[in-house]
């Protein structure tokens, strides 16, 4: 008898343990399914947007699957989507897309032009809007600001887009990435935000120790000149090789004049009048004149060099033809329209027309697939009127020496670059480079080796980290034209405030927070608005959208839905199956002292 009871209370245990331990998570029905789409090309990416798609359905938000695949297939589901059987994008399930996990990158001035904007036959005409938003007002307070030239209040407008597009929802962004970059303490002089950005000015740097920097990369260098096709990495040298008219100053990122001295904005804000420093001079002692800065930008868009800013600058400049030389150091820049982020058009490197027409004349544009200081290439593409000259050149290894003419220049006030070297050196491997920064081998950590040293980096003595904002922000984006959070005409109460409700519940279901600890292990900050947070206007005015589950469900519940979730709790009760166990043999116990003493 004692043993069939035994029995039935381990039998009763196993039954309603599961029912009884209320921690357990509940399944949820889905009041709707959608599907995700994500590139796999990161893993930070790769892991939230699983961590989203497990998130979802606590709210009633069914995930039917979640592609993640390469760019080629996403393109033609979006911004490439072929536009036969519709006018405009169609859901996953029709050939388009419901909602797509994506990356973008700013430039110090947020230009969102294109991306959100619409006009009255297609927003797809834009280019890259394929949420498909459509906003009048956001239209109209685009153009202001993208034609106001008075920071001050292009920054109002800046911080009316945001709210704009805060509270419209055509994208949740996700998290602000960042960077983490290691110094020695013997290094100052650097800009960090500016060293992100490859925007670097390697004159003001300084190593008190040596007069020597060696910079640890995690890739190998595969570019040439100013006009190939380069990498991140090949950034670093180039920009502390090649001058330019205009460049950023450190800490307030105004543009300041370099190899000019002056220029002047038109009337109707589409010529540059540039003025060349006439003390302007090429590492062998040569002068800069207009005719070598117009050169520059022509061969940028020769299409058979193939460079990278050909596209950039010929959105500005019809033709050659738009250079105009007014004499040897003054020249006019007549740009295709108006923009107060055109000043960047001035930030291109300047070569020599003397060295490097005669050698294109005798070997063609082969000697911009020769690696520099060797062939009939020598070191004409790679001479300088920069605070530095090309000393070595390898994939692995580039050297880096003062060009003893920049001290001629105007801006420079008769100072040479304080390094005697400046070493960028490949280094794959994050330990070893870490460790060359513990030795003194290494003086500068790059950011872009990823994570895991950030609490190493807050305890030791003698070097300091510094956590830089990365120019970009990752986001989930919204097909506009999807009937329940898009258009909303399928939702209960059938309209775009319902749809909008299903966008805001979707970005309370979004745990940022956690996502900044545990997937970029503390190296991003939670998203608010599409642009990224190191932006000239950013408005931090305007917090994340918190992670609140039971608010997802009340905004699901005002589109018209009924969520049925009884518990959203995901942490079991420890122990609670040992307390029913427990429990139950006390009263098994009980009941056999009670039924020998009463009942004989």
């Amino acid at each position: 008898m004692k043993k069939r009871w035994f029995s039935f209370v381990v039998f009763v245990t196993i039954i309603l343990s599961p029912i009884l331990v209320t921690g357990q998570e509940t399944e949820v029905p889905f009041i709707f399914q959608m599907v995700l789409l994500s590139p796999n090309t990161n893993y930070e990416r790769n892991q939230y947007s699983i961590l989203i798609q497990n998130t979802l359905p606590k709210v009633g938000i069914g995930v039917r699957f979640h592609e993640s695949t390469t760019w080629e297939n996403i393109a033609i589901r979006t911004w490439q989507y072929p536009l036969k059987n519709y006018d405009y994008i169609p859901v996953y399930m029709e050939g388009g897309f419901d909602a797509l996990f994506m990356s973008w990158s700013c430039d110090l001035d947020w230009d969102p032009s294109g991306v959100f904007n619409c006009d009255s036959i297609s927003c797809l005409l834009q280019g890259k809007n394929y949420y498909q938003f459509a906003n009048p007002a956001y239209d109209s307070k685009l153009q202001q600001y993208l034609t106001e030239f008075d920071p001050i209040k292009r920054e109002e407008y800046a911080h009316e887009l945001q709210a704009i597009l805060y509270h419209d929802l055509p994208s949740i962004c996700i998290v602000y990435p960042r960077m983490l970059y290691g110094f020695r303490e013997n290094v100052s002089g650097i800009d960090s935000q500016l060293l992100s950005i490859f925007k670097h000015r390697t004159e003001n740097w300084m190593d008190s120790e040596d007069n020597i920097i060696n910079y640890a990369i995690p890739e190998e260098l595969n570019a040439y000149s100013a006009f190939s096709q380069f990498s991140t990495f090949d950034n670093l040298w180039m920009s502390s090789l090649y001058g330019c008219l205009l460049h950023r100053s450190q800490f307030s990122y105004e543009w300041e004049p370099v190899i000019a001295t002056n220029y002047s904005l038109s009337s109707d804000r589409k010529n540059y009048t540039v003025i060349l420093d006439p003390n302007a001079k090429f590492s062998d002692g040569s002068a800069v004149l207009a005719e070598d800065v117009k050169y520059s930008y022509e061969l940028h868009m020769t299409p058979t060099i193939n460079s990278r800013h050909y596209k950039f600058l010929r959105k500005w400049l019809d033709s050659n033809n738009s250079i105009e030389i007014v004499d040897t150091h003054t020249l006019n820049f007549n740009l295709t329209s108006f923009s107060p982020f055109s000043k960047s058009i001035l930030s291109m490197g300047i070569v020599d027309k003397s060295s490097i027409e005669p050698a294109i004349s005798t070997y063609g544009y082969s000697i911009f697939d020769e690696t520099p200081l060797t062939g009939n290439v020598t070191d004409i593409l790679v001479k300088s009127c920069g605070p530095f000259i090309l000393s070595t050149y390898t994939n692995t290894v580039v050297s880096l020496q003062p060009n003893p003419y920049w001290l001629a220049l105007n801006y420079s006030k008769g100072i040479n670059p304080f390094l005697d070297e400046l070493i960028f050196r490949c280094i794959p491997s994050m330990d070893e480079a870490f460790t060359g920064l513990l030795s003194g081998t290494v003086d500068v950590f790059d950011g872009h080796y990823g994570f895991g040293y950030i609490s190493a980096l807050e305890d030791l003595a003698d070097i300091r980290g510094e956590i830089v904002k990365d120019l970009e922000y990752q986001e989930l984006g919204f097909n506009l034209k999807h009937p329940i959070f898009g258009t909303g005409e399928l939702t209960p109460k059938g309209t775009p405030a319902a749809a909008l409700d299903m966008r805001t519940a979707i970005s309370h279901a979004i745990p940022r927070r956690k996502i900044v600890h545990e997937i970029y292990e503390g190296l991003a900050a939670e998203g608010s608005v599409p642009m990224s947070d190191g932006c000239i206007g950013f408005d931090d005015s305007l917090e994340p959208y918190a992670y609140d589950l039971d608010l997802a469900i009340e905004y699901t519940e005002d589109a018209g839905y009924t969520v049925l979730v009884t518990c959203c709790a995901t942490e079991p009760v420890i122990g609670f199956t040992l307390i029913i166990f427990t429990v139950s043999l006390v009263c098994l116990t009980s009941y056999n002292y009670v039924r020998k003493r009463f009942l004989k």
